[in-house]
């Protein structure tokens, strides 16, 4: 192969790599073009859990059907690349016929019964993330009677790895980024309340299904042009209130607008929400939290929103009843200073400055 293929070949192996972090179904053609580059004929990922020493080769592979289920089911604990590879940085392979050795290779039973039974030659691995105990890897094996592969193909994997850990990497972040927005959008959708994720311009980012079936009605005092949310009767206060909880002309505050429906008076709440909240891991900026009020909120999604700690919590609910800090301590069973220093907090993650408006956001929100 001459010189401009093999960068040929390369090119196209990163290009595929950054395709994997958005696609899922191209780590399979990755895999597939890096058997056939490096002199390879099997290959797969692997994954180990949490609480967990052994990796599982996943249903993303290209290993002989009839192999995978004894590896993961026993053989797996005899792999002596179990040993190796996890403490291994991520982008860098284990060899097993370098860093193992033939003669260890000739002695290990896990090679001499299950590669055997199973016409299974080397392998190389490549840790691609880790994620406290949990990790990926990828894995490239020869066929028992394969040659070893060239100077010239290990140079490439070698080339090739850091872009495989910087595909492993920023898939993993997309897939807890995945789980939290699924998370985030069944926690709001299961809150019976009106609830928007608005961005300081009063663009809709995100509407549970109570806010929709309100939207729908008639005569409803709120509508969306191009994605933009306005009111019937009073837009320009809440224009401001978003810019406001957005932090558009200063400091991020809370506020609150009444409306008028058919009579019934409805009260809105909109707060901020900072960029570094786990709501708020997709968009990475300042959003608006805006919630009709009427029944009970649950305090798990008043925890969520606002990222107060359990300690904070106790004191905002205290708070709401009226009791001053000094009485909070004396109950909590800390000094003042410890309140003090928690009150500091929730009045920055709340978006107020001072006691009578934190006790007023607490109570009209309906905290005991």
């Amino acid at each position: 192969m001459g010189r401009v293929d093999k960068q040929k070949v390369y090119e196209d192996l990163v290009n595929l790599c950054y395709d994997c972090v958005l696609d899922k179904g191209k780590w399979i053609v990755l895999i597939e073009r890096l058997m056939v580059a490096t002199g390879r004929q099997q290959g797969g990922l692997l994954f180990n859990r949490e609480h967990s020493e052994l990796a599982q080769v996943s249903e993303v592979h290209l290993i002989d059907g009839a192999a995978v289920g004894p590896y993961n089911e026993y053989y797996s604990s005899a792999d002596p690349g179990r040993w190796y590879v996890p403490r291994k940085a991520v982008g860098e392979w284990y060899h097993d016929f370098i860093d193992f050795g033939p003669e260890a290779i000739r002695r290990s039973p896990y090679y001499q019964e299950f590669h055997r039974d199973y016409r299974l030659g080397s392998i190389s691995s490549v840790k691609l993330y880790e994620s406290g105990a949990a990790g990926a890897y990828l894995s490239l094996l020869t066929n028992l009677d394969a040659k070893l592969p060239t100077n010239s193909q290990q140079e490439l994997l070698q080339r090739i790895s850091v872009h495989l850990g910087n595909a492993g990497r920023l898939s993993e972040r997309i897939q807890r980024l995945s789980l939290d927005l699924a998370k985030r959008d069944l926690l709001l959708d299961s809150y019976p309340n009106p609830l928007w994720l608005l961005d300081g311009n009063g663009h809709v980012l995100y509407a549970n299904s109570a806010a929709r079936q309100y939207m729908g009605q008639k005569d409803c005092p709120l509508y969306e042009r191009f994605g933009r949310l306005y009111s019937q009767c009073e837009d320009a206060r809440l224009q401001r209130l978003m810019h406001q909880a957005a932090g558009k002309h200063g400091r991020r505050r809370a506020g609150w607008l009444r409306l008028r429906m058919a009579e019934a008076l409805h009260e809105i709440l909109l707060t901020p929400i900072p960029a570094e909240a786990s709501f708020n891991l997709f968009f990475q900026r300042p959003l608006v939290f805006m919630a009709m009020l009427g029944g009970q909120p649950r305090s798990a999604l008043l925890s969520e929103l606002f990222q107060l700690t359990p300690a904070e919590r106790r004191l905002a609910e205290m708070l709401g009843q009226q009791l001053s800090p000094e009485a909070c301590a004396e109950r909590l069973k800390v000094s003042i200073n410890t309140v003090r220093s928690q009150l500091r907090s929730v009045f920055r993650k709340t978006g107020t400055s001072r006691q009578a408006e934190l006790v007023a956001l607490i109570t009209r929100i309906g905290q005991r």
